[in-house]
């Protein structure tokens, strides 16, 4: 019975735990998100799920989706732990480079006390769609 009773409040321990927890991610916020449509994968369990996977796994991301159908993707990260270019460079890592990226849309969310300006988040997205398109 004790045994019982042990296993019972640790198998409730650990979902609390998983459920408080940020699952091993980083607690920060997503001050970055970027849009992508993906070309060459063959199937949404296999294809989709390691992208998500293998980016959601990137220091800083704290959101990754793959919609397999539409040939997109979503990933918010914190730019200040993670770039965009870290993210293509895992994304064209897998299978031996076969995922194809374009049409990159990424979206910096910062405060205009950070002294951003627009012009260098221009350049950064001109900067990512040449090192895409290629």
């Amino acid at each position: 019975m004790k045994k019982v009773l042990f296993f019972i409040l640790a198998f409730v321990g650990m979902q609390v735990y998983y459920s408080c927890s940020s699952g091993g991610k980083d607690a920060g916020v997503a001050t970055a998100e970027m849009n992508i449509t993906l070309d060459g994968m063959t199937c949404a369990e296999g294809c989709a799920k390691t992208i998500e996977k293998t980016v959601g796994a990137i220091p800083g991301v704290t959101y990754s989706k793959v919609n397999f159908d539409e040939k997109t993707a979503t990933f918010k990260y914190d730019d200040t732990k993670t770039t965009e270019k870290d993210i293509l460079a895992a994304i064209a890592a897998l299978n031996e480079g076969q995922y194809k990226v374009s049409n990159v849309e990424v979206k910096i969310q910062k405060n205009a006390t950070e002294g951003e300006e627009d012009t260098e988040v221009e350049a950064i997205e001109e900067e990512l769609m040449i090192d895409t398109a290629v």
